[in-house]
């Protein structure tokens, strides 16, 4: 299916890849090898996109699912800084077990999908995408499998929330329990009450 437009976005954003690789200091580029080589399964390509319709370019003219588009300055970052390598590498390692997830996704939304990956832009923003075919027709990369995509992580990041609350809660009230069960072995003479959660009784423990 032909795209009207893209080829000449497609050559522009070729141009922008070049001067942004090519543009890289010695560091930086040794860290971008090093990184190719930790992650030989990721198409990693320094870039840095001037608008929406380059970004759209990029994720169209991709092939696979494990590819990711990162900013010159970020590379530079990743290469002075361990903490930001640490940060940024989640991606790259998401990247390269990313098959398997897209091929799930597919099977469950009834689509087509020809491409995916993520694009870290100069300001550490990380985005998700994917293209692909739905009912015979071409969706845009940068809406609706945008969308979906963005929509699953938030929900899978808000679960995770929620399991880490009430785990902090669990302790706190095992603490609680630890400290009672302390007052009472250590004779307390001050009564302790204890409210079971949920209840309205009370317990009044007088030593």
């Amino acid at each position: 299916m032909a795209i009207l437009g893209v080829t000449d976005y497609t050559n522009t954003y070729a141009a922008d890849r070049a001067n942004a690789s090519s543009s890289l200091n010695g560091d930086s580029q040794a860290y971008l090898n090093s990184l190719k080589e930790k992650y030989p399964d990721v198409n990693i390509t320094v870039a840095d996109f001037r608008n929406g319709k380059q970004e759209d370019a990029y994720m169209l003219g991709s092939r696979g699912y494990n590819n990711i588009a990162v900013s010159s300055s970020i590379v530079e970052k990743m290469a002075k800084d361990p903490a930001a390598a640490a940060k940024y590498e989640k991606v790259f390692a998401e990247m390269s077990g990313n098959s398997e997830r897209i091929e799930k996704f597919a099977r469950e939304n009834n689509d087509e999908i020809l491409s995916a990956g993520a694009l870290i832009d100069k300001n550490g923003k990380v985005s998700y995408w994917m293209s692909g075919r739905s009912r015979d027709i071409m969706e845009n990369p940068g809406t609706v499998y945008k969308e979906k995509v963005q929509k699953q992580i938030a929900e899978k990041r808000a679960k995770k929330k929620e399991e880490e609350a009430l785990k902090e809660k669990k302790l706190a009230k095992a603490e609680s329990v630890e400290k009672l069960m302390e007052q009472i072995k250590a004779g307390t003479s001050q009564p302790v009450k204890v409210q079971e959660e949920g209840k309205g009784t009370q317990l009044d423990l007088t030593i």
